[in-house]
């Protein structure tokens, strides 16, 4: 049987790709990786091209299909479509939703990590047409049980041991100028739990247990909440903070630039945490607060990205992704700033609001949000601020507070804010929640929606003739789309298709929205 990948990540219920289009994630490649370190031939696409000509899938006997939560019915549309016999197979964040997912038309769901489970699941189905060993973390529509594991997450000698795929980052549109995430941190440290009133009417009684060192993970929270942010999945899904070895990182970025990739972000639920949990083997980091970050593996991993030709010749540039506030001090700040000036990275605030802050279930503080902006700021790093609209027991108080702390950060040298609605999502502590309603439908968000406008918007106007450097990555109408290096708003521009693929120096002329701007490029 022919396997066939398809990545539906960022695809949600329309079918294509609205948001973050430049955005090349780990998830899809990792697992195009262990296949070819497997021997087993496969063909890669993306789920919008599928949806538009399923066609191309028909003489596929394996579907494999990688997405988030938010991308289920975009999964869905893509089964039903390719409607074959065969084994449809599905994976990702999305597996929170395996009851939909095999309702309609996947056969398995692999659940959280894949590394321990799919060779031993494609093998099979590829051998017999289906699986024949109890595997926990297999989910399979023909199963009146579910065989969920509960605090077992694989270890990092079996963790590391595929490689990402390269080759598969050429299938994607505009990829030269593409964020190409690799992951160095799976997981995350934060094991706290939200202490607001949940759906399901259980509390956290701070009993401790999360914030032990001897924790063992196969034990849960005593009142089963999940660990982690309530509206996050991620320590339920993939477990405490594990740092992928140097080399591997530094090897995987090498060959990246190499074949023309110019934009590198290192993905992790927290950057932070890199080699944190070094320091505290062989006990899981669960602690997101202590030890501090460890600075000389920080070090070590930028200082060795920095020295690749590609990078340090100008011709690509390294990013991070997300760091926690309250791991931010002025050592941690100076050392970023020492090989990453310029560039942007995400913390979440989510509500300005200090009492809704931390009974969320997160580690920090508004003051330490606000003191860690400043802090990156003064070494030349330019936070992105994350918000949520919506989340349990936000009232006009609550949005008020944000508005006000909003007001405070876009005094500084922010790069932008985004503002996601709240969406509860299966296996997070706010499962059962109801979703809101749009902010400009929302009574108390509004307000928020209309002042992060405004300040994306002014935050836009400081950019308007200055000269930047980016790349073109294709075309919108009468307009060149290019994104700036190594990172900021879309640029629309004037010229020839063969400008198409080139680097160019743009000067911005006009703000076109809150997250576009009009540039002319610059000749001669």
């Amino acid at each position: 049987m022919e396997v066939a990948l398809v990545d539906c990540l960022g695809h949600g219920s329309s079918g294509r790709r609205v948001s973050t289009v430049d955005v090349i994630s780990v998830g899809p490649r990792l697992i195009a990786g262990m296949l070819e370190g497997l021997g087993i031939k496969y063909e890669f696409f993306l789920c919008g091209e599928v949806l538009r000509d399923v066609e191309v899938l028909k003489k596929y006997g394996v579907l494999l299909a990688s997405g988030m939560a938010t991308d289920l019915h975009s999964m869905i549309r893509l089964v039903r479509l390719w409607g074959r016999g065969g084994a449809a197979i599905a994976g990702g964040p999305a597996c929170v939703e395996y009851r939909e997912l095999l309702r309609n038309g996947y056969d398995i769901v692999i659940w959280g990590e894949a590394e321990d489970k799919l060779p031993v699941v494609i093998e099979e189905v590829l051998k017999y047409g289906d699986i024949v060993s109890e595997l926990p973390g297999v989910l399979r529509a023909m199963d009146s049980g579910l065989n969920i594991p509960s605090g077992k997450y694989v270890d990092a000698s079996i963790l590391w041991r595929f490689k990402p795929s390269v080759k598969v980052i050429k299938r994607y549109r505009g990829w030269w100028g593409a964020r190409v995430y690799v992951e160095v941190v799976r997981g995350c440290s934060n094991f706290y739990r939200p202490t607001l009133k949940l759906a399901s009417n259980k509390s956290c009684n701070n009993c401790g247990l999360c914030r032990s060192a001897d924790l063992d993970l196969r034990i849960k929270c005593p009142l089963d909440i999940p660990p982690g942010c309530g509206y996050c999945s991620v320590p339920y899904l993939y477990g405490p903070a594990r740092s992928k070895p140097i080399e591997y990182v530094v090897d995987e970025v090498r060959n990246l630039v190499r074949i023309g990739v110019r934009r590198v972000v290192l993905s992790a639920p927290d950057f932070l945490d890199f080699g944190r949990d070094w320091l505290v083997m062989p006990k899981p980091l669960t602690d997101p607060r202590n030890p501090k970050p460890n600075l000389k593996a920080i070090d070590e991993l930028l200082s060795k990205l920095s020295d690749i030709s590609e990078i340090s010749g100008g011709e690509a540039y390294l990013m991070i992704e997300n760091i926690k506030p309250n791991l931010v001090d002025d050592d941690v700040a100076r050392l970023l700033g020492s090989y990453l000036r310029g560039t942007t990275v995400g913390i979440g605030l989510e509500t300005g609001d200090n009492t809704l802050h931390k009974a969320l279930g997160r580690p920090t503080n508004v003051g330490e949000v606000l003191k860690a902006v400043k802090l990156l700021c003064n070494y030349g790093i330019r936070p992105h601020i994350y918000l949520i609209h919506g989340l349990p027991y936000e009232d006009s108080r609550s949005v008020a507070n944000t508005v006000k702390t909003v007001s405070k950060l876009s005094k500084t040298c922010i790069e932008k804010f985004t503002l996601y609605r709240f969406t509860p999502l299966n296996g997070t502590a706010f499962e059962g929640f109801r979703r809101p309603p749009a902010a400009v439908n929302s009574l108390h968000a509004r307000k928020l929606y209309e002042v992060v406008r405004k300040y994306n918007t002014e935050l836009k106007s400081r950019l308007i003739n200055d000269v930047v450097k980016a790349v073109v990555v294709g075309r919108r109408g009468p307009y060149l789309v290019a994104y700036p290096l190594p990172h900021g708003p879309v640029i629309y521009l004037r010229g020839h298709s063969s400008s198409i693929g080139k680097t160019v120096l743009v000067s911005v002329v006009k703000v076109l929205s809150d997250r576009e701007v009009l540039g002319e490029i610059k000749t001669g």
